[in-house]
């Protein structure tokens, strides 16, 4: 009988088959195991984990004290719904804005130029230094004696906190320019104006956005140490108001209403510094 003449193509094709032992499978399957457990994926699955491990456990021996999450969320619907949980959040939400509408400007600008001018530098870091370092709860009595227990008062201790984060991250980002990159700025004979515009400005935005990431969730912080300590509406007398009462449900309704709000902010200011910085990424990818 004569032998079976193999083509080249034929060779090739059988080269490409996996083999019938299963070791590309196996491979397969570690990669995406490895891909699982790098991702958030894995982190959400944890999360539903011991949601579920807690609903079963109050189901079997419940606990007034640590309730449960069904019924914790009932209690949600209805305070979102029915209840004031929603007002008390756009409230705070709303003075947060008002206190980060003017934290902004003034902390990247007070921090780009101290970063930039080692005048402005030396003029206002003792100043600084010295605020900084002061918890903004510590003189929440100046501001409630000069300010009262309204807006007003909430605004100037949001800004207190919020303004710093983003001083020390602009600073950073300013102060951490290359000399290649001045020294080109010179080369091209840029306009101290230009260099700031076109060179610094461009290479601190990733610092900007983490101090402008920061600053947004000590105000949130804020809010609701306010809101426990002097306030008289907002998410934190909301919570305040819950515990006095010993409505438990409403307690954790409205920590996770929080932590939920807390945590939608942060993944919208990543997205966002992901896409300013961008073109920073593909660069240093580059490179």
């Amino acid at each position: 009988m004569p032998d079976t003449i193999v083509t080249g193509t034929e060779a090739q094709e059988a080269e490409r088959k996996p083999p019938a032992s299963g070791i590309r499978p196996v491979g397969r399957a570690r990669r995406n195991a490895r891909r699982y457990f790098r991702s958030r994926v894995s982190g959400w699955t944890l999360v539903a984990l011991v949601v579920v491990l807690w609903e079963l456990y109050s189901n079997v021996d419940y606990d007034p004290t640590i309730s449960s999450p069904s019924r914790i969320a009932e209690t949600w619907w209805g305070e979102a719904t029915t209840g004031d949980l929603l007002n008390q959040l756009t409230i705070t939400l709303r003075t947060m804005a008002e206190a980060l509408a003017l934290a902004v400007p003034l902390g990247v600008g007070i921090g780009f130029l101290m970063g930039r001018s080692q005048v402005i530098w030396g003029l206002l870091e003792p100043l600084v230094e010295i605020l900084r370092l002061t918890p903004a709860t510590a003189i929440l009595p100046i501001y409630i004696l000069f300010l009262g227990l309204g807006d007003q008062m909430k605004v100037a201790v949001f800004l207190t906190g919020g303004i710093f984060p983003m001083i020390i991250n602009s600073y950073a980002g300013a102060r951490g320019v290359s000399k290649i990159l001045s020294e080109t700025a010179q080369t091209f004979r840029l306009s101290w104006l230009q260099t700031q515009r076109e060179i610094a400005l461009p290479f601190a935005m990733p610092y900007i956005l983490v101090g402008m990431r920061q600053s947004l969730g000590m105000s949130l912080v804020l809010a609701v140490v306010i809101g426990m300590l002097a306030g008289n509406d907002g998410i934190g007398y909301y919570l305040m108001f819950a515990q006095q009462n010993f409505n438990l449900r409403q307690l954790l309704a409205g920590v996770l209403t929080v932590a939920f709000v807390g945590y939608v902010f942060n993944a919208v200011f990543l997205l966002l510094e992901r896409r300013v910085t961008r073109w920073r990424r593909s660069q240093t990818g580059a490179a």
